[in-house]
């Protein structure tokens, strides 16, 4: 079974969606469309800066309240809190690359630009898919004020669907409805 590896920076509802348009086979290659990817098991790997602390608390639940399959979901934190230095570059490529098997898919859109080249030379290595999810900037800024407005418990952490509720509504507006994956290699 292929797994997902995702950078997560401070916006959490594009690995969602690329999770979520992989699943359904959402997405378009240089091949034409998508296939559904049946993927259970998907790892975070982000660096221990509060910003992406606050988006990793809401992408558990957008998981949880607004998604729709089961799947194993993996928070590797760095302790880091960005790239800063080429030794905090291979730290995190080399993290991206043990998560990796031939065949299992990158998203390398979130998170900051050494990031994103890390996870995709790890990828590249890896013999991995490279997968990224893009949103227009009016709803990236919409987004982002939402972020910024959060109700509270929206990011406490929840255990089941039953404590969904009333934050249910503003996690899933936290996802883009016109977010377009686009398989790499």
């Amino acid at each position: 079974m292929v797994k997902l590896v995702s950078i997560l920076g401070t916006s959490p509802g594009g690995i969602f969606e690329t999770f979520s348009n992989l699943l359904t086979g959402n997405y378009s290659s240089e091949s034409g469309k998508g296939t559904p990817v049946e993927i259970r098991e998907v790892y975070i790997i982000r660096t221990n800066h509060p910003q992406v602390t606050n988006a990793w608390n809401l992408l558990k639940n957008i998981f949880l309240c607004c998604g729709v399959s089961e799947h194993s979901l993996s928070d590797i934190v760095l302790d880091i809190d960005d790239i800063k230095s080429p030794e905090d570059y291979v730290k995190f490529r080399k993290e991206v690359l043990g998560r990796l098997n031939p065949g299992d898919y990158v998203d390398f859109t979130g998170g900051r630009k050494a990031m994103s080249a890390a996870a995709a030379i790890a990828a590249i290595k890896a013999g991995a898919h490279l997968v990224t999810t893009v949103i227009e900037q009016s709803d990236y800024n919409r987004i982002q004020e939402l972020i910024k407005a959060a109700p509270s418990g929206s990011t406490s952490t929840l255990s089941d669907r039953g404590q969904c509720g009333s934050v249910k509504n503003y996690l899933c507006s936290l996802i883009s409805k016109q977010s377009k994956t686009i398989l790499l290699q």
